[in-house]
């Protein structure tokens, strides 16, 4: 394989490098179709306990080359939609799953960051989505995907809608599954691989549908249907005799007070020059 190729670091755990030739790791189709080969394989690993993914140098993954490979709207659909077979098996993999981001991610390479359980960054990673500003689209599992991963709703507006960068250092915080940002890119992998031995999955098939409750519209939007199972709650003896108590002319109201909750956003500061 010329894109990926896939090590063991013993005991189960995988790492899974990109590194193209051209250090941009573009996802092209030849390595759309690498990484769906190494992630069936990943699968199908019963020895396998856990997967990090990460970069060799220089880039982590600059998704689409909209100068060579998706020069046309045509083009750039059609391996949009390859990414999200990639993003799928993501989600479906019965093992935890760790993006060593030791590069720079934009455009489907932040996606494919994104769709990893948990996310450690290098400080002077440039992570962003050019698509507004190249006048590209966007698929909708990358919206999805931010609105399950990035806390801050004002970060999500200026990634997409502004094509904003931010730094891996700025990320590290904002985003739920990103446990930290250092400065050294080997400290990155290892830290990556370390997480790995602190989760235990006892049954892989169940841990992969918890995974997908906790992300479902992503989920929806590259094709995986998950099965709601529908639990009536039985009342409590207690309630029992309460409402035999109140009679049938009487209706019990119970109402919940919402927390509120003052989260802080750290970029109301970054970026004050308007929303």
């Amino acid at each position: 394989m010329s894109f990926c190729r896939l090590e063991s670091r013993g005991n189960g755990f995988l790492v899974l490098t990109m590194a193209s030739a051209d250090e941009h790791n573009y996802l092209t189709e030849e390595a759309i179709t690498e990484l769906v080969e190494v992630l069936k394989k990943v699968g199908n690993n019963a020895e396998a306990k856990g997967l990090v993914t990460t970069c060799e140098a220089g880039t982590f993954c600059a998704g689409l080359d909209y100068d060579h490979h998706a020069e046309s709207e045509e083009q750039a659909e059609h391996l949009a939609g390859r990414v999200a077979e990639v993003i799928r098996l993501l989600l479906e993999l019965p093992v935890p799953t760790v993006a060593a981001v030791r590069g720079n991610a934009t455009s489907l390479g932040l996606a494919l960051a994104l769709a990893h359980d948990h996310c450690f960054v290098w400080d002077h990673a440039v992570l962003g989505l050019p698509e507004a500003r190249r006048g590209r689209r966007l698929p909708d599992y990358v919206a999805t995907l931010l609105r399950d991963k990035l806390s801050f709703a004002r970060l999500r507006k200026l990634l997409m809608l502004r094509s904003q960068t931010c730094t891996g250092k700025e990320l590290a915080g904002t985003w739920w599954s990103t446990h930290g940002a250092d400065g050294n890119r080997q400290v990155v992998l290892d830290k990556a691989v370390d997480l790995l031995y602190d989760v235990q999955v006892g049954d892989g098939a169940n841990f992969a549908k918890t995974r997908q409750m906790l992300c479902g519209e992503t989920c929806a939007a590259v094709g995986i249907t998950i099965t709601m199972e529908k639990h009536k709650p039985q009342p409590t003896p207690a309630e029992l005799d309460s409402h035999k108590a109140a009679g049938p002319s009487q209706t019990s109201v119970m109402t919940e007070k919402t927390p509120k909750w003052h989260n802080h956003d750290p970029f109301v500061d970054m970026y004050k020059d308007g929303s």
